[in-house]
């Protein structure tokens, strides 16, 4: 299920075009300014970005040349209220993958974006081919449905599993809350956030060292949880314990992993 930033200051423009994706499955966030967009972006890495032409502050020609720089991965698709050839190819040549004109049915700009996605890869590179993922001594085989912590399997129930998949799918890489739970339970429960707590809590405490201080299964306030990307672990080459330095954490840092 792929996710997509809108950007657009005129709030009745972004809420409609985020009800037809919507209705197509996709997960939405809403940006209503350049720089409010270029956060959801570092925070999501979002596999399409769909932008006015005409924003105010940094215009989309900019935003689009800062997207690019960002991710090549990216599509990146212009609307504009008024046709302009011109426009449009300075907008392909600073990185956008589709320029379209308002008005547009919502068929073709649902088509135009997956288009787009397909193009760019996207889909295929956020690891739903790969069968076997592993992040730290966490080993996750999909195609026999084990898991392993250290070589030791971790015996967990089927919506567990499930949860632990969605966000390995996207290591290193934020999930909302809404894909996270239309993933596993289902588009009618995407506003259940409890239900993300008490299962990530479940899985901290079958793969974590330290559930107090999780270090694979984080969360990202207010947007979604991360399954972080941990080097391997090796034995040989790791400090003995005494030597070890041990970096404090302060209380925020805490309740920011644990929420």
């Amino acid at each position: 299920m792929a996710v997509i930033v809108v950007v657009d200051a005129d709030e009745r423009h972004r809420r409609l075009l985020v009800r037809q994706l919507q209705a197509h499955e996709y997960v939405v966030e809403e940006a209503s300014s350049s720089l409010d967009a270029l956060r959801k972006v570092y925070a999501l890495h979002p596999d399409a970005v769909i932008l006015d032409a005409h924003l105010p502050g940094m215009d989309g020609q900019d935003l689009t040349r800062v997207l690019r720089a960002i991710s090549e991965d990216v599509a990146i698709l212009v609307l504009a209220r008024e046709g302009d050839p011109s426009e449009a190819v300075r907008m392909l040549d600073v990185g956008a993958d589709d320029y379209l004109v308002y008005p547009f049915s919502s068929s073709e700009i649902i088509a135009r974006v997956r288009a787009a996605i397909r193009r760019a890869g996207r889909q295929s590179q956020a690891g739903e081919d790969r069968l076997v993922i592993r992040t730290g001594d966490i080993t996750i085989d999909r195609e026999a449905r084990l898991v392993s912590k250290a070589g030791d399997p971790v015996q967990l129930t089927p919506t567990e599993y499930r949860l632990l998949e969605t966000l390995a799918l996207r290591v290193g890489k934020v999930v909302p809350h809404r894909l996270l739970l239309s993933s596993v339970w289902g588009d009618e429960f995407v506003d259940d956030t409890h239900y993300l707590r008490i299962y990530v809590g479940y899985l901290r405490r079958k793969l974590e060292d330290d559930p107090s201080q999780p270090r694979y299964l984080l969360n990202e306030w207010g947007t979604g949880y991360r399954m972080a990307a941990v080097p391997p672990v090796d034995a040989e080459a790791a400090p003995a314990v005494e030597d070890a330095p041990v970096e404090p954490v302060s209380l925020a840092e805490r309740q920011r992993r644990l929420a």
